[in-house]
């Protein structure tokens, strides 16, 4: 999702990897496939972390499909449609924190928490937008603390300006009849 070639957030502010540096990444959110990975600049720790069980520590096997969106996932990752994608969802972030105010606003992650309070307004806010083609989750306790429950919206790249609009519009019209518009 950020940096050249889609290296990661954290990965942007180094270009070596020392024998003290561990990075383990998840490959199924904005990667869009399944699995993690794990960048170190020693190959003797590698070694250990592989042979002690490798991704299946912070991850899950891979099944086919999941290494056929991962080899798909990498040939993106090769073009320049990385780089428009990745503009793309910039644009939706900041649509998306123009229109509703939440926490994570000017946050670089595309998951945003609509905080409803109650878990009753985030059940009926997410059937709500849901009966209007829009599926989110919500959360609640232990997920998040008690009394902040939320629904749990995540952006991609492939929204179209549009949708995103009628999403928040959608999400304003139902907050607004619990009092909860910022």
């Amino acid at each position: 999702m950020f940096g050249r070639l889609g290296w990661g957030y954290a990965r942007t502010f180094f270009s070596d990897l020392n024998d003290k540096t561990i990075i383990v990444a998840s490959l199924a959110k904005a990667f869009g496939a399944s699995g993690g990975l794990i960048l170190s600049g020693d190959s003797q720790k590698l070694k250990l972390i592989h042979r002690y069980g490798g991704p299946s520590n912070w991850s899950q096997s891979l099944n086919a499909a999941a290494i056929g969106s991962g080899l798909a996932s990498i040939e993106i990752h090769r073009t320049s449609e990385l780089n428009m994608l990745q503009e793309k969802l910039k644009n939706n972030i900041k649509l998306f924190d123009f229109l509703i105010h939440t926490d994570q606003k000017s946050s670089f992650s595309p998951i945003r928490l609509i905080r409803c309070f109650e878990s009753h307004i985030a059940n009926d806010l997410s059937a709500f937008l849901i009966q209007h083609g829009f599926f989110i989750s919500p959360v609640f306790f232990p997920i998040v603390p008690q009394g902040m429950a939320a629904v749990r919206i995540t952006l991609r790249a492939d929204l179209e300006k549009t949708a995103l609009e009628k999403f928040c519009f959608l999400v304003k019209q139902k907050l607004s009849d619990y009092g909860l518009l910022n």
